[in-house]
């Protein structure tokens, strides 16, 4: 939090208790429950707010996986991505039941990913440290990463494949910081921003099959245009107009068959996260 701090306003509880509620991501960032005890210090002329508990906020930024089943088949990289945009800055991969070998190349292949600080090895598990990575604007990483996926189109459409494939790379990073900036200042829709994860991926395999089609890409990058300008300032009305183009471009991948299969895909990708955007902004209206 800024040095600024933030503007709460103080209320009254019983006869002669007064109140305030404390901002809700630092709360969130510190690992700060409901029960949860927290010293009040006197400080000159001002208080200030200690968590009672030295780890809490480290517990917080801390997710605990089993590396069995979906874990181990998803990989390092996979399980990095995931910690990475759901804002954690630690990993603890739990590898009991593990033969020598296998945990050495999992250290092997974490401590290769650049998204790593640190692996150490404790008793029964790998714990993984992420690098620090400044507090970022996640509107601004939407801007960015809609601008490389906008050219990503543009290069499918000049059949520049190689090109095509390095832009996704960059807008799927983009939209991973994008993500675990919002989860950080509850920016996005938790429930759209899985799907927004893929959607680089999608993009570039869409614009592949319609390189061919500039009228249709035309729309597609239209689709985007709108999709992401709004979610990054909020607008409710850009998020709809994305969605009425996609259902446009859903019908007619529909009518051709399957061999427009992967513009079906992305079509209703652009639908899903719209309606999760369109919706706050319609009943925000109604109240």
């Amino acid at each position: 939090m800024s040095e600024a701090g933030t503007v709460r306003k103080v209320q009254r509880l019983g006869g002669s208790s007064l109140i305030i509620t404390l901002p809700k991501q630092w709360a969130k960032k510190l690992g700060i429950k409901v029960g949860d005890e927290i010293q009040v210090v006197e400080d000159g002329d001002r208080l200030l707010i200690v968590p009672r508990d030295p780890y809490a906020e480290e517990r917080a930024n801390t997710v605990t996986i089993r590396y069995n089943g979906a874990a181990r088949s998803a990989g390092a990289s996979t399980i990095l991505g995931c910690a990475f945009a759901h804002g954690y800055s630690r990993v603890e991969i739990l590898v009991k039941g593990l033969q020598e070998p296998e945990v050495r190349r999992l250290e092997a292949e974490l401590s290769a990913d650049p998204r790593v600080a640190s692996v150490e090895r404790g008793f029964d598990r790998l714990i993984v440290r992420l690098l620090e990575t400044p507090e970022s604007d996640p509107s601004k990483l939407l801007r960015e990463a809609m601008g490389v996926m906008l050219d990503m189109v543009d290069a499918a459409v000049k059949g520049e494949e190689a090109d095509v494939r390095r832009l996704e790379s960059t807008a799927s990073e983009l939209m991973e910081s994008a993500i675990r900036a919002s989860r950080r200042s509850e920016g996005l829709d938790p429930l759209a921003q899985g799907v927004l994860a893929s959607l680089p991926h999608v993009v570039a395999d869409a614009a592949l099959l319609l390189r061919s089609r500039p009228e249709e890409l035309d729309r597609v990058k239209g689709a985007l245009s709108e999709l992401l300008g709004g979610l990054a300032g909020g607008s409710g009305r850009r998020a709809l107009t994305a969605a009425t183009i996609a259902a446009e471009l859903r019908e007619r991948a529909m009518a051709e068959g399957a061999s427009m299969g992967a513009l079906v895909v992305l079509a209703d990708l652009i639908m899903n996260v719209a309606l999760k955007a369109v919706c706050p902004s319609l009943m925000e209206d109604q109240e």
